[in-house]
């Protein structure tokens, strides 16, 4: 069965570029609201395992418990790929597919993640980029076998030169939400008003703080 990879790092360290326009608590409030749409998403695709989310931070873990996912706490250093390798030997020898999905991804949706799961099973990796095409969001690979993520600075590359990978771009997973344009890009992309990142845009009053006219949020 798929297992789905949530890494989400400390939230004090959480959304570090928005800190000139996001005070601390916002930032924590807004990475929270993404991480849960994210695992509602994945949570509605079926046939996926459990979100399995990577968290150095208790308060993930506990609000992780809360809405249906498992945890694996992320400890000591070595960074993002050796989170991703601890959660996916903590996945266990039923985990087929692994997929490492960032959890600042608002406008994720499962029509978008079935895309995915549906390239994998043509191709041995499945990378969607970043809208830039540097990052990688969103990541597919068989838990057996040689392939190891390696995210950092222009991680879709790094990806897309394993053998037989193949790029899906899907605009629901290119927009990860990391800049004040980001943010502003997200409040006028028509996000759903119903999903948690919608209502702390609305609680934050962010589309009128951004100067983003007619949006929901």
């Amino acid at each position: 069965m798929p297992v789905p990879l949530v890494p989400l790092k400390a939230l004090a360290d959480a959304k570090g570029r928005l800190a000139p326009f996001l005070t601390p608590v916002e930032r924590r409030l807004l990475a929270l609201a993404m991480f849960e749409d994210v695992a509602a998403a994945l949570q509605a695709v079926a046939g996926l395992d459990r979100p399995l989310v990577v968290s150095p931070d208790r308060e993930v873990w506990r609000r992780a418990e809360a809405i249906g996912c498992r945890v694996v706490a992320e400890a000591g250093p070595g960074g993002l790929n050796a989170a991703l390798l601890a959660a996916a030997r903590a996945a266990g020898a039923g985990a087929g597919l692994l997929l490492a999905v960032a959890a600042d991804l608002p406008l994720a949706s499962p029509a978008g993640l079935e895309r995915v799961l549906a390239a994998a099973g043509r191709a041995p990796v499945v990378v969607v980029p970043s809208r830039d095409g540097a990052g990688t969001n969103v990541l597919a690979w068989p838990a057996a076998g040689p392939f190891r993520p390696s995210f950092g600075p222009g991680s879709a590359g790094r990806h897309l030169a394993a053998p037989g990978a193949l790029r899906v771009d899907e605009a629901g997973l290119a927009l990860d939400v990391d800049t004040v344009g980001d943010l502003r890009d997200l409040a006028a992309a028509g996000l759903d008003p119903a999903s948690v990142t919608g209502h702390r845009l609305r609680d934050l009053r962010l589309a009128e703080r951004l100067g983003v006219r007619g949006a929901q949020a």
